[in-house]
């Protein structure tokens, strides 16, 4: 039997469909990311990546000019392959392109914007998923995605920032070594405006954010619980798109993700790093998604939190067709299955 299920957070319809988990092959990974001779994020060859950024030591703490460069723990970097323009080039003005079935009226507009793209490496060993960090790494690497985003923030003509990792070939993922990728977005896509707006109808009529609401009722409902402490729930939300998603929801709304402190941090290291080992000892080697939900920066505070996202399964015909993804993990059995 098939659940039809509503996500109010992205406004999008999941069917629950338990029975495909059955089909064979469901979860075999497509292929595996092919070793390099010499890996760019690896202690030792930072010439193979631009000039850093700024570097971190295990305590979060950065390195002044001073230090020992090779003492990196977390190091932060342009990305070599950029799909935004640097903010520093000079910005064509918006052009408008006629579509030839529409009487000349506008059909396109383009411009060349730019924007912000770094990568965030979180370990200067060589490792390929974020449960072979320490707490210590990661806990670092929370604060460098702190300063980074601050300063996209402060930086003209960055709207949004989106913090996240893809974690082996099938999440998207081109090198073995994880890392963290930081866009600072020059405009607010549509899906990201919607959320936004539908989250300010519902604190206009509720008196709190829609994903306080939410984490508040999988209190109350228990059964989709994973992890429940005094600063961070951790639920399989009850419209999963993805088997065995999760979000990682803070408990204290009123803190922005920016002003959390060390031990905030590293309890989300914790949390995020025990996630994936459960994952991985459910299903080997799966590839997955991490996600760090914040509202754009003119926006007013519609609550941040964490999404883990394994990647299990394959968008087809009718999702690409529908937007109406298929997960055929339940999230109640995937949360009995993630639990201590």
């Amino acid at each position: 039997m098939s659940d039809l299920r509503h996500d109010p957070i992205h406004d999008q319809w999941i069917a629950i469909a338990k029975n495909r988990r059955d089909r064979p092959m469901e979860f075999i990974p497509l292929e595996q990311l092919r070793q390099q001779i010499i890996c760019p994020f690896c202690k030792g060859n930072e010439e193979e990546t631009p000039t850093a950024i700024s570097n971190y030591n295990e305590q979060g703490e950065q390195l002044t000019l001073d230090d020992d460069k090779s003492s990196w723990t977390v190091r932060v970097v342009p990305n070599k392959y950029p799909s935004f323009s640097s903010p520093l080039a000079e910005i064509s003005p918006l052009a408008e392109i006629s579509g030839p079935d529409l009487n000349g009226s506008t059909l396109h507009k383009c411009s060349q914007l730019h924007g912000v793209q770094e990568l965030i490496i979180p370990s200067s060993r060589h490792i390929t998923s974020i449960s072979e960090l320490t707490t210590q790494e990661l806990q670092a690497t929370w604060k460098a995605a702190q300063d980074r985003i601050t300063h996209l923030r402060e930086t003209d003509g960055i709207e949004h920032a989106m913090l996240f990792m893809n974690c082996r070939l099938q999440a998207g993922a081109s090198l073995g070594h994880i890392h963290f990728q930081l866009i600072g977005s020059p405009v607010v896509s549509r899906h990201l405006q919607s959320r936004v707006d539908r989250d300010q109808v519902h604190r206009d009529k509720h008196g709190c954010s829609m994903i306080e609401s939410l984490m508040q009722w999988e209190i109350g409902q228990e059964e989709r619980i994973v992890e429940l402490t005094d600063r961070f729930c951790v639920v399989c939300p009850f419209a999963s798109r993805f088997a065995f998603q999760v979000r990682i929801i803070p408990r204290k709304f009123e803190d922005s993700f920016l002003e959390i402190d060390h031990d905030c941090r590293q309890e989300l290291a914790d949390h995020c790093r025990n996630l994936v080992k459960r994952f991985e000892s459910q299903i080997e080697s799966p590839a997955y998604n991490l996600l760090l939900h914040t509202e754009p920066f003119q926006a007013k505070p519609t609550g941040w939190y964490v999404e883990l996202l394994p990647r299990l399964t394959k968008g087809a015909g009718f999702e690409l067709g529908t937007d109406i993804w298929v997960n055929p993990v339940p999230p109640e059995s995937a949360a009995r299955r993630l639990r201590l």
